[in-house]
């Protein structure tokens, strides 16, 4: 199994507590509430788009906390079916199906003490929610195939972008979970409501990614913030990060207008709504295919038309999995390839 598709598990040496970037009301909001709740015992619901960094602020609020010291565990809940997600999160002892033939620690025993990140807590299933509230409300847990209640302390931190209200009204979400886990709500903003933090964040990523690709800083053309603050942003930050990471990896000069695969600017919403899911990715223009040439003296079709492949498909990777909410299965769905032929696009194209 692939855990880096399921979850992040962090040691207390290897968690991070990074900032949150940004200037707007809409964040200094955030930054005030975690803050505030940090050091408070209690569960709190992370409600936002996909992208906006929900995993950051639940990150923000462990190293802020009395459990900081203790692991850092982080389970997607769509990752996987129910009944592997089950083994993973709780365990399993020897025997309890058919090639269960070790006994296994699930999740919740590696995050004793610490904080439990439980992302797209929307996707559980009914016999997982029941599950989940038990530790909320008992603070114990079995093993599949066990008989035995195991104790354990941690902190639950949810996170959803979809909306759990309407879950309840149709019987696919648990009232009781609901209220359990929303003692303290955490709404972060999509970028296109916060767009005064666009500066900040280009220039971290820009930092961020220079440094990692140990390239000299280069600067942004007035174009290229202009659009920024006109584009709407459906994947919101993570967007921009890839957006900038993908344009530093190629680029040695300025970074200008023409460097740009954003989608076309939209003029109102509906207009926005058939562009998003009209054009997957947007096709080079002139002066992208003009400038490879002009900078490869060797140049030649061949060679062009592996650029072009790489980075058109690059492109409809990215779309596709902002269009289905980075749920990768929907998106191999959407471009017509295997499950296991877009893990590999995702992990060559190094798209995260």
């Amino acid at each position: 199994m692939n855990d880096s598709l399921l979850s992040k598990e962090k040691s207390p040496s290897e968690i991070e507590c990074p900032e949150i970037i940004g200037v707007s009301d809409a964040i200094k909001s955030v930054k005030e509430k975690i803050k505030r709740l940090s050091d408070k015992n209690v569960t709190v619901l992370i409600r936002g788009e996909s992208g906006t960094g929900k995993e950051l602020v639940a990150r923000n609020i462990h190293c802020n906390s009395r459990r900081k010291e203790e692991n850092f565990v982080h389970v997607n809940c769509a990752a996987l079916p129910s009944e592997l997600l089950e083994s993973e999160l709780f365990g399993y002892r020897r025997g309890a199906f058919t090639g269960a033939t070790y006994n296994k620690l699930g999740r919740f025993e590696k995050a004793n003490r610490g904080t439990f990140f439980l992302d797209e807590i929307g996707a559980l299933s009914h016999s997982l929610q029941a599950k989940i509230l038990q530790i909320l409300e008992d603070k114990k847990m079995s093993r599949l195939g066990g008989v035995n209640d195991i104790p354990v302390d941690v902190r639950i931190i949810a996170a959803t972008n979809s909306n759990l209200e309407e879950k309840i009204l149709k019987g696919d979400f648990r009232t009781d979970l609901y209220y359990r886990l929303n003692v303290i709500s955490i709404e972060v903003p999509p970028l296109r409501e916060r767009k005064e933090d666009i500066p900040a964040l280009t220039q971290h990523f820009m930092n961020k990614f220079c440094d990692g690709l140990r390239k000299d800083c280069i600067q942004i053309d007035d174009s290229v913030k202009e659009h920024f603050q006109k584009y709407d942003w459906p994947g919101n930050v993570r967007e921009l990060e890839n957006i900038m990471k993908g344009i530093i990896a190629l680029q040695n000069t300025d970074i200008v207008y023409a460097d740009l695969t954003l989608g076309n600017v939209a003029d109102n919403e509906e207009e926005y709504l058939d562009a998003k899911s009209r054009n997957l990715f947007q096709i080079w223009d002139d002066s992208r295919i003009n400038e490879l040439i002009n900078n490869r003296r060797d140049i030649c079709l061949k060679t062009i038309r592996g650029h072009y492949i790489a980075d058109v498909e690059r492109q409809a990777i990215c779309k596709a999995l902002e269009l289905t909410q980075w749920n990768r299965k929907s998106a191999a769905q959407l471009l017509r390839v295997s499950y296991k032929t877009l893990l590999n696009r995702i992990e060559e194209y190094n798209i995260v």
